[in-house]
């Protein structure tokens, strides 16, 4: 979405720089909010984790002991794990102000490079097909739709493996 929202602030139809502010702030707030319930309802939360995610919290809460600081920016880019590695490092009782400090470095970074890479896409498809105007929408419509079909096929692969390890093998 954030790409498509780069894409149209290069047509006009959103101002760049109120979508990296809304996309940072609105990326700050999320992991926020899972880095505070964790760190302040830490056997809620880990009881909450085990049965609805199905995550395994020890592996992650050893990457974030191995990374430290550098989890904050490189769980930003892995799809899956960026509210989850909040939650880790809440319960791993990271400082609050060291925490949210570079938190927001991290999503300023991440929302700033995922926008221009929008932008920069409608400035190569205008080089490449000359004017755009007409295709402004459909191609950012496009952009969302392929976004949404990888997310949907990640989101179908994770479920079949899932419920292939939850089956226990006949004797």
């Amino acid at each position: 979405m954030l790409i498509a929202a780069g894409f149209l602030s290069y047509t006009g139809y959103l101002e760049l720089y109120l979508v990296i502010i809304i996309a940072t702030g609105a990326s700050y707030i999320g992991h926020g909010a899972f880095f505070l319930i964790a760190l302040k309802r830490r056997t809620a939360f880990i009881n909450f984790a085990r049965k609805l995610i199905k995550v395994n919290l020890q592996k992650l809460e050893s990457l974030m002991a191995r990374y430290g600081i550098a989890a904050i920016f490189i769980s930003q880019w892995i799809y899956g794990f960026r509210l989850m590695s909040a939650a880790v490092l809440g319960l791993s009782g990271m400082g609050k102000t060291k925490y949210f400090s570079f938190l927001f470095v991290s999503c300023l970074i991440w929302a700033t490079i995922c926008t221009y890479a929008g932008y920069f896409f409608g400035s190569t498809l205008k080089d490449i097909l000359g004017d755009i105007n007409e295709y402004e929408m459909q191609i950012a419509g496009g952009v969302m739709v392929v976004g949404f079909i990888i997310w949907l096929v990640r989101d179908v692969r994770k479920r079949r493996g899932n419920n292939n390890m939850n089956t226990k093998p006949r004797k």
